[in-house]
């Protein structure tokens, strides 16, 4: 299994992989498909657990007990996808990474087997994070470890991807 760093990449060795995130807090996790611009097709393209199938990927819930993950299918990833974006934020409004560091674990979807595992160094007022991102380059897929924050929340991460994020907060996933 592969420790990642900021900006490390490695090459996915199955066509289905899971990434779970997971902290001392419950978090909410979520993907982004996104096109060669880094923008959604659509709303349709974020998924979460209010809406958690997208074309070759979903959001898969840990029930409280384990880490929600999101699950990229990349043979049915459509093919103007060029990366999925996998974010994360603590589930209570407001709440900031420090001292909550998440770590993200790559996982083959059909084994469980982990592949590789990151956590995004020096987080502090950031209160959303893209974790980790899976992208095609050259017809490979491929898992890069990101670690960007957000001080604006996941609302401010589905802006600067081209989501359409409603003025009223979102229903907290049911615990």
């Amino acid at each position: 299994m592969t420790a990642m760093t900021p900006g490390s990449n490695i090459p996915l060795p199955s066509s289905r992989v899971a990434v779970d995130v997971a902290a001392p807090v419950r978090l909410d996790v979520s993907g982004l498909l996104l096109t060669a611009d880094g923008k959604v097709r659509s709303d349709a393209d974020f998924i979460f657990y209010n809406q958690p199938t997208g074309p070759g990927v979903s959001y898969r819930s840990g029930g409280g007990s384990a880490p929600d993950a999101i699950v990229v299918d990349t043979a049915a990833v459509p093919p103007g996808i060029e990366k999925i974006v996998i974010t994360a934020s603590p589930d209570a409004a407001g709440q900031s990474f420090q001292g909550i560091e998440p770590t993200a674990t790559v996982r083959d979807a059909d084994s469980g087997s982990p592949l590789a595992t990151f956590t995004p160094p020096r987080l502090g007022a950031e209160t959303a994070l893209v974790v980790v991102e899976v992208y095609r380059r050259n017809g490979v897929w491929k898992v890069r470890a990101v670690g960007q924050g957000y001080a604006n929340g996941l609302a401010g991460i589905a802006t600067d991807f081209g989501v359409s994020v409603d003025e009223e907060p979102a229903a907290a996933a049911p615990q």
